[in-house]
């Protein structure tokens, strides 16, 4: 029973909260119009915004923001690549997975390691962070930890053999957890904690990630003088 609970009732109900969750927080803080037309930077809630903290200790975000965006980026292509190879196969994705997966989860990991580093050690990041920005954080080093563990410490490779047709089951709306029991149980928890943060997710200040400013394409451009020149 707790086996179907983990494996079948909660992807649904991660995929219900991300979706759904994504859609609420994108059309509840719509407060007004311009022009007579919706506009995203009408918003009256503030929160789709990732608070940067890049005034604060400028040495360190560059570290932390490139490897957690650029690890999370490869891992996502990696994974996709993965669950397809796994599914059908291909031997070759599956492999492809394996190795680029370990790279980008030493990216995430280093550049998360750094973000924490820098939230608990700067006293002005510190005072204007908040559960949420260590939430996050704590979540995503727990998964990329149980994934890097099971690759490079134990060696186990070839789980999207089980997996990705236990997620194309889902998508399918043909549930089977069957594959559960041919997986290790740091695997396990691997994606028990991933469903638990997709579902915590839109909740987020990520929810960023899901938008792209296009009215950056026609915006003016902003030019930059320096306070020398400025005095001339």
């Amino acid at each position: 029973m707790m086996e179907n609970f983990l494996f079948i009732a909660l992807p649904y109900v991660a995929l219900f909260l991300f979706f759904g969750g994504i859609f609420y927080r994108l059309f509840s803080g719509f407060k007004g119009s311009y022009r007579g037309k919706w506009d995203i930077t009408a918003r009256g809630d503030l929160l789709w915004t990732t608070r940067s903290s890049g005034f604060f200790g400028r040495s360190s975000i560059g570290v932390a923001s490139l490897n957690m965006h650029w690890g999370l980026l490869t891992l996502f292509i990696a994974h996709v690549v993965g669950f397809v190879g796994g599914t059908y196969g291909l031997t070759y994705l599956v492999d492809f997975f394996r190795w680029i997966g370990i790279v980008g989860g030493v990216m995430l990991l280093w550049g998360l390691l750094v973000a924490l580093w820098r939230r608990i050690s700067n006293p002005r990041i510190r005072s204007m962070s908040t559960f949420e920005d260590y939430a996050v954080l704590l979540f995503l080093l727990i998964i990329t930890s149980l994934g890097m563990y099971q690759s490079v410490i134990k060696g186990v490779f070839g789980v999207s053999y089980a997996v990705g047709p236990w997620l194309s089951s889902i998508l399918k709306f043909l549930p089977n957890a069957t594959f559960s029991a041919s997986i290790p149980f740091t695997n396990k928890l691997h994606i028990i904690f991933a469903l638990i943060f997709f579902s915590y997710f839109p909740f987020t200040k990520l929810v960023h990630s899901v938008t792209f400013p296009l009215s950056y394409l026609w915006r003016p451009y902003i030019n930059f003088r320096r306070l020398q020149a400025l005095k001339r």
